[in-house]
């Protein structure tokens, strides 16, 4: 059953969404997760940005974080994020298996 983090953030431009979303990937990927980003096109939050890590399953999750709390280099481009785009939401969700 897989576990997906899916974060909605504003502000910022393309292009530094983009190069901040980059620098990312490798960190979670490395962790197990598979990425993927985007921006929304309709409804009341369109325009903003959206990022989805998912794992294989809470394991792979709780592992997932664990690495990322222990690494400066994530930890380094949260703070550089935070100066830029606002964090809106997250959600973790379950998956279910069809």
């Amino acid at each position: 059953m897989a576990v997906a983090v899916l974060s909605r953030m504003s502000g910022g431009d393309r292009e530094k969404f983009i190069a901040s979303a980059k620098k990312v990937k490798p960190i979670l990927e490395k962790l197990g997760a598979e990425v993927r980003a985007g921006q929304i096109s309709t409804g009341p939050h369109a325009g903003q940005w959206v990022t989805t890590a998912r794992f294989a399953d809470w394991e792979s999750f709780g592992k997932g974080v664990q690495g990322l709390l222990s690494d400066p280099a994530y930890m380094k481009l949260v703070g550089e994020m935070a100066q830029t785009f606002k964090l809106e939401n997250r959600t973790i969700i379950n998956g279910i298996d069809l």
